[in-house]
């Protein structure tokens, strides 16, 4: 399942695995009902491809990660209202998932903690499952609900959001839903089809097949999962990250949202930074936030249906 922790239990989180000792605590399930003054349950911060590495002083293509994600951390930390929950879709490392970037990862986001903002993560392909959680092995659930996938619903007022596994394995580039979890999806969507419902997870859509002699770098099985959420009225949008690119487009009724990398970008003048999510029960407002603020994409904002 991703990692779903409120304060008290991220304050584990944070503790141990800097430590490198004890567990923290997880849920498959984490309602948004936060009640504190300066908390809107209505408001969901999204980002993706943080690619933490070892050292804070660490860099990748001109850009020093952890400073970036440590200033969208304050960024949200100096808003006057807060979101209830901030999503980190996948690829949270910089290589295979190592422990130190783990651990400075976990420092970075430490100041969510008195904030009161719960964190949730997905797996990406620079991710690796063990070494995340390896500390945390007394909180897993006696019974995965997916075998080797971390997967979880977290139940929103106007929403629910499904947060899904697409690693393979570390450092492998593609993503697959499998079998297994596009089961376990269609039974948790049918099990609440009276909410509008938002499908999360870290690889992009690939719908052309490679080349002769190309590879798959997206979702190999993107039919089958696209077949399963356009089959489900309540189905508003799939959510991913892994491209490093701030883009929209629809299939269907069924929005596809690409969200930017914290980090770095591949090709010039594409944004980095992350994406505000403000629900209500007709619509959801994104408004991207760059890096740089002088961007011309800056404070972007695009609006989407929910009913």
């Amino acid at each position: 399942m991703p990692i779903h922790l409120g304060s008290q239990s991220r304050r584990l989180f944070l503790k141990n695995v800097s430590a490198a000792s004890a567990a923290a605590v997880m849920s498959t399930t984490l309602r948004a009902d936060e009640k504190a003054t300066n908390i809107d349950d209505r408001f969901f911060a999204l980002l993706s491809d943080t690619h933490i590495s070892q050292s804070p002083d660490g860099t990748a293509r001109g850009i020093n990660m952890t400073d970036n994600l440590k200033a969208v951390v304050a960024q949200i930390g100096q808003l006057p209202k807060r979101p209830a929950n901030l999503m980190i879709n996948g690829d949270c490392a910089l290589s295979k998932g190592l422990p130190a970037e783990y651990q400075n990862f976990a420092d970075c986001v430490k100041p969510l903690d008195d904030m009161g903002v719960h964190l949730h993560l997905t797996m990406g392909n620079h991710d690796d499952r063990e070494t995340l959680y390896e500390h945390m092995a007394k909180s897993r659930p006696a019974e995965n609900p997916v075998p080797v996938k971390h997967v979880g619903v977290l139940e929103g007022q106007f929403a629910n959001w499904f947060l899904i596994d697409t690693l393979i394995r570390p450092g492998h580039v593609a993503g697959e839903v499998g079998f297994e979890q596009l089961q376990w999806l269609t039974k948790q969507l049918d099990a609440r089809p009276d909410k509008p419902a938002i499908v999360m997870g870290h690889h992009n859509p690939q719908f052309t097949k490679p080349a002769k002699g190309g590879r798959w770098t997206g979702l190999w099985d993107t039919d089958a999962l696209i077949e399963i959420l356009q089959a489900r009225p309540n189905v508003r949008a799939l959510f991913y990250g892994h491209s490093h690119q701030w883009n929209r487009q629809k299939v269907g009724n069924l929005q596809l949202v690409n969200l930017p990398a914290v980090s770095y970008v591949f090709s010039e003048g594409v944004a980095n930074g992350w994406v505000s999510a403000h629900l209500d029960e007709k619509s959801m407002k994104l408004q991207l936030h760059t890096m740089d603020p002088a961007h011309r994409q800056n404070n972007e904002q695009f609006e989407f249906a929910l009913t």
